[in-house]
């Protein structure tokens, strides 16, 4: 389940395989890191985390903290993003004729899965974490497309052990920004510079991060696949409509009221209430009132539809919980002579805006941290 480099003195590495049990699948790997490699992760007040997989990852500590860091508290907050984001809705990712990177053979075998990658951007899932480490304590490993096409997925997890960390180097860098509103950028081109580095200072365990300087607004960091309908149509049009793909699907059966029978509507209705009031309410915004105009509607779906239209703000996005900082583990496998940066297929670093800034840039603060 695991390989490991340990010592008294130097971090403990550890790798953890797990199967997803259902399509969203949420996983406590607090106690499979306690029992690893003899129990050598207890000896250590930290672990930095990294997934391999573009939707599948962890909630940042202070925010899991914040609901509660229950499987109830953030199982909530995880299935009001599925409901923000449906299952089977006109995703133009999902659209395979329109993937020209993609072979013939390829695309029968695609997962139909952009609902899972807005959704991990939108939660704000990070693909690596650091936390101060207590068995007792969870840390969930949330996996937002376990299963497709009744295949159930490997994921993979490296975890490292560690007490304290070291900065090695230190760059502000500027971010060219094209001339629309709405974009997304791909900060990938940046990693090598620093893989280069991390080779010249002999770094066995560290990490590499991308945090945009605290004055840019209106933007945030994630990383994930930066495919070009991905980041191009879809993430555009959720910063256009944050409530877009569910309205959709409210849409359709409300101008095919015969798809579903009546119990059917009920159920849809209170689905679309739940996704209201939580997406909402990680706004900041007020939940009464929505929930007050919900419940007095029932059935009144198009009107429920200009309601949504007139409390959701677009522009802003402000129910995303997109962050403002990238990680990458670096770690050295058996062989190898200084770390490499562990990054899972597809993975990319991706700055999105959804207002233009004052300047044609954005700034970002990169470094290279040494585990101890």
């Amino acid at each position: 389940m695991s390989d490991s480099s340990n010592s008294n003195h130097s971090p403990t590495v550890t790798t953890l395989n797990l199967s997803a049990r259902s399509r969203l699948d949420m996983q406590n790997i607090s106690e499979m890191l306690a029992k690893a490699d003899n129990g050598s992760f207890t000896s250590f007040d930290k672990v930095a985390i990294a997934s391999m997989h573009t939707t599948a990852g962890f909630l940042e500590q202070p925010f899991a903290t914040k609901l509660g860091n229950s499987a109830e508290g953030i199982g909530h907050l995880v299935r009001s993003a599925h409901r923000l984001f449906p299952e089977g809705a006109p995703y133009w990712h999902d659209q395979m004729e329109l993937r020209d990177e993609l072979s013939e053979e390829q695309r029968k075998v695609e997962p139909l899965n952009a609902d899972s990658h807005l959704a991990f951007i939108c939660l704000g899932l990070c693909n690596s974490v650091q936390y101060t480490f207590d068995p007792k304590n969870p840390i969930y490993f949330i996996d937002l497309d376990g299963e497709s096409r009744g295949t159930f997925r490997s994921r993979k997890v490296l975890a490292i052990g560690y007490n304290d960390t070291e900065c090695i180097y230190e760059q502000s860098l500027s971010v060219d920004m094209p001339e629309q509103e709405r974009c997304a950028v791909d900060l990938s081109k940046n990693i090598s510079d620093f893989q280069a580095l991390a080779a010249e200072h002999k770094i066995r365990q560290g990490l590499i991060t991308f945090e945009l300087e605290p004055d840019e607004n209106h933007a945030g960091i994630t990383v994930n696949e930066f495919e070009t309908l991905l980041v191009e149509r879809d993430i555009t049009d959720v910063l256009l409509n944050p409530l877009k793909y569910i309205k959709n699907n409210v849409s359709e059966f409300a101008r095919k009221p015969l798809m579903i029978p009546r119990k059917a509507k009920k159920i849809l209705m209170y689905e679309l209430h739940l996704a209201i009031r939580d997406g909402l309410k990680w706004a900041g915004r007020s939940v009464s009132a929505v929930e007050y105009i919900a419940e007095r509607l029932h059935m009144r779906l198009p009107l429920l539809e200009y309601v949504i239209d007139r409390i959701a703000n677009p522009i802003e996005a402000r129910w995303m919980n997109l962050g403002s900082k990238a990680r990458f583990l670096i770690n050295t496998e058996d062989g190898e002579t200084s770390g490499s940066v562990k990054i899972g297929t597809y993975q990319s670093p991706i700055l999105i805006q959804w207002r233009r800034p004052d300047s044609d840039v954005r700034r970002l603060r990169a470094r290279l941290l040494r585990l101890i």
